[in-house]
């Protein structure tokens, strides 16, 4: 079977899943963003609330890794070749445009905040993906920059992951790919049980892997007792009730538990929905408020994040109970006019570029042979 995925609107071609309209478009993959999105925005600003809010971090990781590796495969199986360079380009379309409006807008709210002689190496962390690096072991990252270590860890992943991915497809069987992946998750349990830096790749390879493992599940079939698991109505609602605990309590003697749990949890939800039958989870979370929310929940994590440090800069001693509703309100406002102004042309621009690029060089892909 094949499928097309696009890693910028959670959309997937696959004649099978009822939850998708007749173009393929999975709204609920968007609700997950929502989910993810919200309890992080929500940690930063009510924190002693939402003190677990971080999980959301993780949820983007998951659904990220299972959109990205079926497009990978997609792509294989299509054609038996990985166009590498496309590959890069159309994450550049997708994640350069808010980067570079929000890299002004961080960089202003340092000056104002008396962070200025840390916004170069910031801003370099950020466009270049190392501030991973630079928050976990140095002291050079503007508050106002802060979210951006989670942008590097995730690029990172993909500087790694679409290689080691094609030399499986290309010299192993498929059952060999599928257990490779199965290790890759054990081995990713046991180091989240190991002490880590947070701010590292290390810290977050479990959601990556289970992502990656999650996509091979649904694009080559499931495996027997995952299916019947996965299929079964009431996951979704277990799923949800798992970020829920995991956003609202945090309970340190199991936090890597919990870990461990919410990306399990996030993947048996995506499988969930993705799968033969539509539940009332999926339709909630395909909805119209989770969808535009989700659609939008990149620029939510960059601007959101950011305005939530200016605002008190602008108006200063503002109590929380008046620059929350002002926070929201500037982040829906900033968001909107990014992606409907900026984001959204720009995306739509590159794919018809690479489409005409395509055809018009049509023996510049790297033939790989099928596996």
């Amino acid at each position: 079977m094949s499928r097309v995925w696009d890693e910028g609107t959670s959309a997937m071609v696959a004649p099978a899943v009822r939850a998708s309209d007749r173009d393929g478009y999975v709204p609920a993959l968007d609700g997950i963003r929502a989910i993810a999105v919200l309890a992080v925005y929500l940690l930063h600003l009510a924190g002693a609330y939402f003190p677990g809010g971080a999980v959301g971090v993780d949820l983007f990781f998951v659904l990220s890794a299972f959109l990205i590796t079926g497009l990978l495969m997609a792509e294989f199986e299509r054609t038996g070749r990985v166009r590498f360079g496309d590959f890069y380009l159309r994450r550049a379309f997708r994640l350069l445009p808010a980067l570079l409006l929000w890299l002004v807008l961080a960089s202003f709210t340092a000056v104002m905040a008396g962070e200025g002689e840390k916004v170069a190496w910031s801003a370099a962390g950020a466009l270049f993906y190392f501030n991973d690096f630079q928050q976990a072991w140095t002291d050079r990252v503007a508050a106002a920059f802060n979210q951006s270590w989670s942008l590097s860890v995730e690029e990172q992943f993909y500087f790694v992951w679409p290689p080691l991915l094609v030399l499986v497809l290309l010299r192993r069987s498929l059952r060999v790919q599928r257990w490779f992946l199965h290790v890759s998750v054990i081995v990713a349990v046991a180091v989240a049980f190991t002490p880590q830096n947070y701010f590292l790749p290390t810290g977050h390879l479990l959601p990556l892997v289970i992502g990656c493992w999650a996509a091979d599940q649904h694009a080559h079939g499931r495996t027997s007792w995952i299916a019947a698991v996965t299929r079964q109505p009431w996951i979704g609602a277990v799923a949800l009730t798992v970020f829920a605990v995991a956003t609202l309590v945090v309970y340190r003697p199991l936090g890597d538990v919990m870990f461990v749990t919410v990306a399990f949890a996030t993947a048996a939800l995506i499988l969930n929905i993705t799968g033969d039958r539509a539940n009332l989870v999926s339709r909630a979370l395909g909805s119209a408020v989770p969808r535009w929310v989700g659609a939008r929940s990149y620029g939510i994590y960059l601007y959101g994040l950011t305005l939530m440090h200016l605002v008190p800069l602008l108006i200063v001693g503002i109590e929380l109970r008046f620059a929350a509703p002002i926070d929201i309100a500037l982040t829906i406002l900033v968001v909107a006019l990014s992606y409907r102004f900026v984001e959204s042309p720009v995306r739509r621009w590159g794919r018809q570029w690479l489409r005409d690029r395509v055809q018009a060089k049509p023996s510049s892909a790297v033939q790989l042979g099928s596996s």
